[in-house]
């Protein structure tokens, strides 16, 4: 039986207990207790760092495009389809967002290089050390196929911004010369080089070396001819620079 309760109003079922007792408890007891869903759209994981990756990669493009001084905020907003303001809510300002940018260029083209620099059997020829090498600019020139935008970005654009970034160009540059002088000690180790070459100064001529096809490639300069046969060049240079004639050991 249910009664409403005169002073709060309240729905009330009275139940029969032996001996002719009555207990009373709200009527609302025997509803689902599972909570209501909200309305609205459901939380999707990872959002922030998807948005952000969103942002970067349309600054990417509109930087490498109209140039970093000509770009507005807004003209990023619109290529990532998205609001102005909802740029301010993941970054700071434009500024803030260069770096960000310069980041995402280095990071993709390191990891493209990376599986072949990681490679665990060290080389016992010359030719295999340059086979290697070979691969690593064969991999950074597909990353480059894909998006063009991140040399420019990396050598044009950022360079001419400010002393940070100059500096950061800077630090780009002997990050790759320090790699290839870990690659020169691995070929020293194995007798590779030839007597008295110094893996650093090798590292150093060496990263040298790549700053003219680089340049072409910013000048638009891509077709796979010209590129293979500096490519080629660069690498029968290194032979007989760096490492010893074969047999000679």
């Amino acid at each position: 039986m249910t009664h409403q309760s005169a002073k709060s109003g309240t729905v009330c079922n009275q139940l029969s207990l032996p001996g002719g007792f009555m207990a009373v408890r709200p009527a609302d007891v025997d509803a689902d207790p599972r909570p209501t869903r909200r309305r609205g759209r459901p939380p999707v994981e990872n959002l922030r760092e998807d948005r952000r990756a969103q942002i970067i990669a349309s600054a990417l493009a509109v930087f490498a495009e109209k140039g970093y001084e000509a770009t507005t905020v807004s003209d990023i907003a619109r290529h990532a389809g998205i609001g102005q303001g909802t740029i301010y809510r993941y970054i700071g300002s434009k500024r803030e967002l260069l770096d960000l940018v310069f980041d995402h260029s280095v990071e993709e083209l390191m990891s493209a290089a990376q599986p072949e620099l990681l490679t665990a059997t060290p080389p016992t020829r010359p030719d295999e050390f340059l086979d290697r090498a070979d691969a690593v600019l064969t991999a950074v020139d597909a990353a480059l196929d894909r998006q063009p935008q991140l040399l420019s970005l990396v050598l044009v654009e950022a360079s001419a911004i400010d002393e940070e970034l100059k500096l950061r160009i800077l630090g780009l540059e002997a990050t790759v010369a320090r790699i290839a002088a870990g690659l020169f000690e691995q070929a020293q180790d194995a007798g590779l080089l030839r007597h008295g070459a110094d893996p650093e100064v090798c590292g150093v001529l060496a990263t040298k070396l790549l700053l003219p096809g680089g340049l072409r490639e910013v000048m638009g300069q891509r077709d796979p001819a010209t590129r293979a046969r500096y490519r080629d060049a660069v690498i029968d240079f290194a032979r007989h620079a760096f490492f010893v004639e074969d047999g000679s050991r």
